[in-house]
């Protein structure tokens, strides 16, 4: 009887055995495909070609994990990370292919364009202008930082941000996993001179409440707003922090946070949902009160290559 038991769990020990190496080498071929899906997803977004849906049931975490893969794929083009972006805080509506809570993009080094680049219309094809606001890391500490003021005094400088992202989908296919896995549509950043600060009461109070404009290259107002009415910049600092961290990343000196939109938001092509195509030939977006001069940033639109 005894060996009769033996055999059998035996048996059943090699069954089990055997399908945890047919879940395995599922898993494996699943995730190759997963992974040329990806690659493919990077060429069309490289060669201005709708970004097919990424439809696969995955946990966000995952989601992140192939957002990784994303960059590492794209990295010889690209270049390495060299900042965390982050949106859905502000307080307009949601965004439905945004997770509830905020989603989580990578900065690569090849988006990085100085204040001033000019481009044209062809370099994307759903781009729009955005108004953005951003912090570089100055010390490692912020990633133990618990109070507010802790949090400040791990950065070393506001940057003027603007960017334009380009979020060209398949018509219906676009999702929360597909967002994230394509890096949020992310093409082009710009930055303006960075403004040196340091953790005061004083520069807490203008951050929380500085206010903000766009002009085009006529010095005409195109929008204004205030901090004061948008987001708290160190609560998403704080909630870009935490979430870098779950997924086994610290912060490191010198890379960027990029907060997400501050408001002003003006679409680059005809016929896009956002409203009508902006006309002007620059968007010059300047933070007022948190210096003695206002500090901008500057993306030109050269038309003549229409």
């Amino acid at each position: 009887m005894k060996t009769m038991i033996f055999i059998a769990a035996l048996t059943l020990l090699a069954s089990c055995n055997q399908n945890q190496r047919n879940t395995t080498a599922s898993s494996l071929v699943t995730s190759d495909e997963i992974y040329h899906e990806v690659q493919d997803i990077a060429d069309q977004f490289f060669a201005h070609r709708p970004m097919q849906g990424f439809n696969h049931t995955m946990t966000l975490e995952q989601a992140y994990h192939w957002q990784d893969r994303f960059a590492e794929y794209v990295q010889p083009t690209m270049g390495p990370v060299i900042g965390y972006k982050t949106g859905g805080h502000d307080p307009g509506p949601g965004f439905p292919t945004f997770p509830p809570e905020g989603i989580r993009g990578l900065m690569l080094e090849g988006m990085m364009l100085p204040s001033g680049t000019a481009i044209t219309l062809d370099q994307t094809r759903r781009g729009f202008l955005e108004a953005d606001f951003a912090f570089r890391v100055g010390s490692v500490d912020i990633n133990h930082a618990q109070s507010d003021m802790e949090l400040l005094a791990g950065l070393d400088a506001i940057v003027p941000f603007a960017e334009i992202p380009d979020p060209y989908y398949e018509a219906g296919t676009r999702s929360i996993n597909g967002t994230i896995v394509a890096n949020m549509g992310s093409r082009m950043s710009f930055v303006g001179e960075p403004l040196m600060i340091e953790a005061t009461p004083a520069m807490m109070d203008k951050i929380n409440t500085f206010t903000f404009a766009v002009h085009d290259e006529n010095g005409v107002e195109v929008d204004t707003g205030t901090m004061a009415t948008w987001y708290k910049p160190l609560d998403v600092v704080r909630w870009l922090r935490d979430h870098v961290h779950t997924s086994g990343k610290l912060l490191q000196p010198g890379q960027l946070l990029s907060l997400g939109n501050i408001g002003i938001i003006r679409q680059l092509h005809e016929n896009s949902p956002r409203g009508p195509a902006y006309q002007s030939n620059a968007f010059i977006l300047s933070y007022y009160g948190l210096s003695d001069t206002p500090v901008s940033v500057t993306i030109n639109i050269n038309r003549q290559q229409e």
